[in-house]
């Protein structure tokens, strides 16, 4: 298969049709600019309008757009969830052109752009967020870790069992967090009931064979928020992962390196395929 599975796919859906669902979630479309010409790099935009005229942007901050910036070439992205409930999306990014360039009263960009001809699916490869298949998550351990006492690999908090019954669950899983549920009556017991800004220490391992970096995953993440979930008491926890580290079997201990860029590579990389397989899936 080589490296088939990262060629650009193009979405066979209209631009149009995408372009209208991201004005309805107010997704915001980022655009990359030639910084020579314009002096920004980057301008995020909210789509106002996507017609047979192009599509209309407006800077979410002050820029001095002006007739200038006509005739540029711009690389554009924007978001779409496809699954609220797990807040899966999916990233599409086109090439088109400035056609009209103005800044408005309280000095915002106002541009409009040639109507892309296509939209490529699957681009911004560290953004990817889903929830993996059960069937992939060969093994899932979390542990709550102390600033003073660390944590003993011997007693985790959750165990694979406890996914596998349903009790925990990944709710979403990106390259730089994951979205966390607890049963209540796996919360109390197990002593799992974080708060906001308490860390975890986390081992995944997760079945990709055509990964070219093992699947097995150590991590530290941060308690960002915590939520209830349902009626009955049971918990949904938001985590950051702050450092990824390897498991030195001679000593037992584990060698931590912080994650730059709010990013694992290899991680990245296996969820990239995970959304293409489901991407297929979709087109049948």
């Amino acid at each position: 298969m080589g490296n088939e599975q990262y060629r650009p796919m193009t979405s066979p859906a209209a631009p149009r049709r995408l372009l209208e669902e991201a004005m309805a979630q107010r997704s915001r479309c980022h655009l990359t600019l030639p910084e020579n010409v314009v002096g920004l790099k980057n301008l995020d935009c909210a789509i106002l309008e996507s017609s047979t005229r192009g599509v209309l942007l407006e800077s979410v901050g002050k820029a001095a757009a002006g007739p200038h910036w006509v005739g540029l070439d711009v690389k554009g992205y924007f978001r779409l969830v496809i699954k609220r409930q797990t807040l899966d999306e999916i990233y599409y990014t086109f090439d088109s052109r400035i056609k009209a360039a103005a800044a408005s009263p309280a000095g915002l960009a106002r541009l409009r752009l040639v109507e892309p001809e296509r939209l490529v699916f699957g681009q911004r490869r560290k953004s990817l967020r889903l929830e993996p298949d059960v069937a992939r998550l060969r093994e899932a351990f979390f542990w709550r870790y102390d600033k003073s006492a660390g944590f003993s690999l011997d007693y985790p908090a959750l165990r694979s069992a406890d996914f596998r019954n349903g009790r925990a669950r990944l709710v979403n899983l990106s390259a730089g967090g994951l979205g966390l549920g607890v049963s209540a009556a796996l919360a109390g017991p197990r002593g799992i009931e974080a708060a906001k800004g308490d860390r975890l220490v986390v081992r995944l391992e997760l079945d990709e064979p055509r990964a070219t970096t093992a699947g097995d995953f150590w991590m530290v993440a941060k308690v960002c928020h915590v939520a209830a979930s349902g009626g009955g008491g049971d918990l949904q926890f938001g985590l950051q992962f702050l450092a990824s580290g390897n498991l030195d079997p001679k000593v037992g201990k584990i060698r931590w390196q912080p994650v730059e860029g709010n990013v694992i590579p290899e991680l990245a990389d296996i969820l990239y395929y995970w959304h293409l397989d489901r991407h297929r899936e979709r087109q049948g």
